[in-house]
């Protein structure tokens, strides 16, 4: 996997602007840690970038990601966004920067659905929206487990951990909310009786 793509922000990577329901939990999720507007400002120059980053890792990449997929299943999904994830935050450790953990989440976020997009094409994943979800999820505990210790300073840990209960929950209030949806409209009405 080429690494030189890291040092290179200005590239932009095709489908980049692709929306996904795990963006917009994200966002909500990090809007209580942001602070001024200065802060807004380099927090989405920082996100631009990184996803930019990552998601040329996975372009240039992705025959082997496929190939990947269609010899061990789709849950490699998983390993494969963690491997990016570990190599953009040990990237960016190694030239002195630090990302936000709520801004990384947001990166991943677009990085799982770009992704996705690139396996169902492909024909190694389902085309199930949960199953893109539970590969972000997924990759990211895989990261945390796979990152030095160095890399991460605890209190990033801890955000990463705070952040990503709190999309848990919001990805299972979600779920509910479309399980009870269905049934509503599948109940029928019954006939007023005629008097």
């Amino acid at each position: 996997m080429p690494v030189d793509n890291m040092q290179q922000p200005n590239q932009q990577a095709p489908n980049q602007n692709v929306q996904q329901p795990e963006q917009g939990l994200i966002q909500g999720a990090q809007q209580g840690t942001e602070g001024t507007e200065g802060a807004d400002v380099d927090a989405e120059e920082t996100y631009k970038i990184i996803s930019g980053q990552m998601l040329n890792l996975l372009y240039d990449s992705k025959e082997s990601f496929i190939e990947t997929m269609r010899t061990g299943g789709q849950q490699e999904s998983a390993v494969i966004l963690a491997r990016i994830m570990v190599m953009s935050i040990n990237s960016l450790k190694m030239s002195g920067k630090r990302i936000e953990p709520g801004v990384m989440l947001m990166a991943m976020a677009e990085l799982s659905q770009a992704l996705g997009e690139v396996a169902i094409k492909s024909g190694v994943m389902d085309k199930d929206p949960r199953m893109v979800e539970e590969s972000f999820f997924a990759a990211i505990a895989k990261a945390d487990d796979e990152l030095q210790k160095e890399a991460l300073s605890d209190e990033d840990r801890t955000s990463y951990a705070t952040l990503m209960k709190e999309l848990r929950s919001m990805q299972q209030m979600s779920e509910k909310g479309r399980m009870q949806q269905p049934q509503a409209e599948a109940q029928p009405q019954q006939p007023e009786e005629m008097v």
